[in-house]
């Protein structure tokens, strides 16, 4: 049974990286904490983690939002107040703390040394052969003989160092990026995976507004921490951030990898996708150890009321990214998801 062009997109998130030693958030909240007891060269961050950590937990627990503590609001904050001068609120903001001015450095330097210096470390790996389970997505595309478009989420280079020639990620050798490259004439042929990495990558560097892949070590990444705070209206975010909506409406499958449904932009978009088709289903990939609570949590998370008509959009794979990308990933697999009338004859 075959399954046609432009039918299934791929959404990956942290999760699917899990298998291959790059840390999740819970764990880079260990790793931190850990640190800062222990390594002499992280007591500097010490009173501002901390200072920031049950600052956002008070913050939760006023406005009666109960969600965890993690690596991302943890980044999201940071991020903003690193920028805080080019906020709207800055005149009104201007007061901070003087607790936050004097654990945050001269300047809040030290929120820009951690999350621009320190933290993009712990996701940069020597090698990347624990990864090689993301052949996965290369073999599926060899059955499935349409282009596959992958979005992601991570910052890590896992996809890429395991299909390098069969990948287009809008770069060229030392090019800058081109969008123009997720788009062939007519006559040109496709690249067979096509990679949109939603909020960045620790390979990428810019400088005077134009963007490239970087080959160096220690370098600045461009990377965005959650679309919460700061939705990027520059290329390539925005233009990524258009190309999922789009194949996201076109899809009849969209199959998400290890994503904790936290990005309420993201959320928004998949919502939307699934109201205006009836027949589109979205199947959810990660290990649970209770599915009914998993599907209860979805639901909340994209605004829905769980109900029959939901019910029949939303499945759970219980499954490891590894397990499912080696064994479970076949264009029959895809099929059984697909309204028969909807599959070309």
């Amino acid at each position: 049974m075959s399954v046609g062009d432009k039918s299934v997109i791929f959404l990956v998130g942290a999760g699917c990286s899990y298998d291959a030693d790059v840390p999740m958030s819970n764990t880079m909240i260990c790793n931190i904490e850990e640190l800062l007891r222990t390594d002499k060269n992280w007591k500097i961050y010490s009173e501002l983690y901390y200072y920031v950590k049950y600052t956002i937990e008070y913050g939760n627990k006023i406005s009666r939002n109960f969600k965890d503590f993690n690596i991302e609001s943890l980044l999201v904050v940071l991020h903003a107040l690193s920028e805080h001068r080019k906020s709207l609120l800055y005149p009104f903001t201007i007061g901070y703390s003087s607790d936050l001015i004097q654990y945050a450095g001269n300047d809040f330097g030290l929120i820009t040394k951690l999350i621009e210096e320190e933290l993009p470390k712990w996701i940069t790996q020597a090698n990347y052969s624990k990864a090689s389970y993301y052949k996965g997505f290369e073999s599926f595309q060899n059955e499935y003989n349409h282009v596959v478009r992958i979005f992601s989420l991570n910052y890590d280079l896992c996809i890429e160092e395991n299909i390098k020639n069969r990948l287009e990620t809008g770069f060229l050798n030392d090019e800058p990026w081109d969008g123009n490259r997720f788009s062939k004439n007519d006559g040109e042929e496709e690249t067979p995976i096509y990679l949109y990495k939603l909020h960045g990558s620790i390979d990428w560097e810019r400088k005077n507004n134009i963007l490239r892949r970087s080959k160096q070590q220690r370098i600045k990444p461009d990377i965005i921490f959650g679309t919460d705070v700061k939705l990027q209206a520059i290329d390539p975010y925005l233009f990524y951030l258009y190309e999922f909506r789009k194949y996201a409406l076109s899809a009849k499958v969209l199959i998400v990898i290890g994503y904790s449904f936290n990005d309420s932009h993201i959320n928004d978009l998949m919502k939307q996708a699934l109201e205006t088709d009836l027949e589109k289903k979205i199947i959810i990939v990660a290990p649970y150890s209770d599915i009914i609570a998993e599907e209860e949590r979805v639901c909340r998370k994209l605004g829905f009321v769980k109900s029959e008509s939901h019910k029949n959009k939303i499945f759970i794979e219980n499954s490891t990214a590894r397990n499912f990308l080696e064994n479970t990933l076949t264009v029959e697999y895809v099929s059984r998801f697909i309204t028969q009338s909807e599959l070309p004859f």
